[in-house]
């Protein structure tokens, strides 16, 4: 089965939009509504350093806690994430009882790929709160990211039955179910009806492309709703060069993809341009490497040594996500490729994705022993700090 990455989209954080009034805490106050004026007319950079000096003014602990939430807002606007989580963290230590920057913590670790974390922050708001669309909504998110299909149909049926007004929630319900194996019928009549309800929803339209595409092989249907994506949602949008790289394939390509010579390929060409990115690797000239293996893949795309070795330079570069996508890629091909294996459950580990990293572990265990259990008992350790 090919590829299959779909657009999936959560909602925004919780904007807790309140202003101080009162004799109390004068100049903390005064600095704290100062800063969600600037942050209104969309001065971040100010607003960031209005929020920061009404903290050190404030000496209630349920507006210091309000006012880390708002910093929270005005940093992750400012694509500050780490510093974000740490302000709702400190929110939610501050205040006696469960807010809105309990939910914003857990959304801004979902968005930054600590899911276990996210998780648990979840959790703990559904204990008291039940009926928290949100929160469930989320976890269905999170348990879309560790393909726990079931799971997540659970999770995301419980938030819309919340929330039946949802269109991000409707979208994601119709991804979870089309991964449960029960066909594609009851997702694209889903996304169809997002569409009809919600127009200007352009992540329902681009599922549905994407569906037409790689699940029924409909390239005439598939072109149609990447071009209705693109005309909805312009240029700049997050999958539009990914609906362009689509369409221009589709119009090389018969619609039946069928009939098509086999595609040409040069090991030899392949294997040098191998040797050239391994050179460049150990020179610790990444980047470089990396475009040694892309060129190696497009030679002879069956190279699995080519994709494991970019994944090392990814890793090595950090991009830690790029890296998983490079082993996995391996893997496919490979399944038994023990040090593909080994470095997935790493890197899984760097993004503390630790579901994922122990599922991959337990994979290892079968085919290296040694490293397998190792790995397992870096992931539990990992899980108790």
């Amino acid at each position: 089965m090919k590829n299959k990455n779909l657009l999936i989209t959560g909602s925004g954080l919780c904007l807790l939009f309140t202003l101080f009034f009162g004799c109390g805490e004068r100049s903390g106050e005064k600095e704290y509504n100062k800063a969600m004026a600037s942050w209104q007319h969309g001065d971040l950079s100010r607003a960031q350093g209005q929020m920061q000096k009404a903290i050190r003014k404030l000496s209630d602990k349920e507006k210091r806690a309000l006012a880390n939430n708002q910093l929270g807002i005005i940093l992750w606007s400012l694509d500050k994430k780490e510093e974000s989580v740490e302000k709702f963290s400190e929110s939610c230590r501050l205040s006696g009882e469960l807010t809105g920057a309990n939910l914003n913590r857990g959304m801004t670790l979902y968005y930054t790929g600590q899911l276990d974390q996210a998780r648990f922050e979840f959790t703990k708001i559904m204990g008291e709160q039940p009926r928290n669309a949100l929160a469930h909504g989320f976890t269905g998110l999170i348990y879309i990211q560790q393909k726990e299909w079931k799971k997540a149909t659970s999770e995301i049926a419980i938030g819309l039955k919340e929330n039946p007004t949802d269109p991000a929630g409707h979208n994601a319900l119709a991804l979870a179910q089309l991964h449960l194996n029960t066909g594609s019928d009851n997702a694209v009549a889903r996304l169809k009806q997002i569409i009809t309800t919600y127009p200007d929803y352009t992540p329902a339209i681009y599922n549905l492309a994407v569906i037409y595409d790689q699940w029924r092989h409909d390239g005439t249907s598939a072109m149609e709703w990447y071009q209705k994506y693109l005309e909805k949602a312009g240029a700049g949008a997050l999958q539009a060069s990914s609906a362009n790289q689509a369409i221009a394939r589709l119009k090389r390509t018969p619609s039946e993809n069928m009939g098509q010579p086999p595609r040409q390929t040069n090991p030899e060409a392949a294997a040098q341009y191998i040797a050239a990115g391994s050179k460049l690797h150990t020179a610790k000239n990444y980047t470089q490497a990396i475009r040694q293996y892309e060129k190696a893949i497009e030679a002879d795309p069956t190279q699995v040594t080519a994709h494991y070795y970019m994944g090392l330079s990814y890793y090595e570069l950090k991009k830690f996500t790029e890296a998983t996508r490079a082993y996995t890629a391996a893997l496919k091909m490979d399944p038994k490729d023990a040090n593909a294996r080994y470095m997935l459950v790493l890197t899984y580990g760097k993004l503390k994705r630790w579901n994922e990293a122990e599922n991959e572990a337990k994979a290892l265990k079968l085919i290296d022993r040694e490293r397998g259990e190792t790995m397992l008992k870096y992931i539990s350790n990992a899980r108790k700090q």
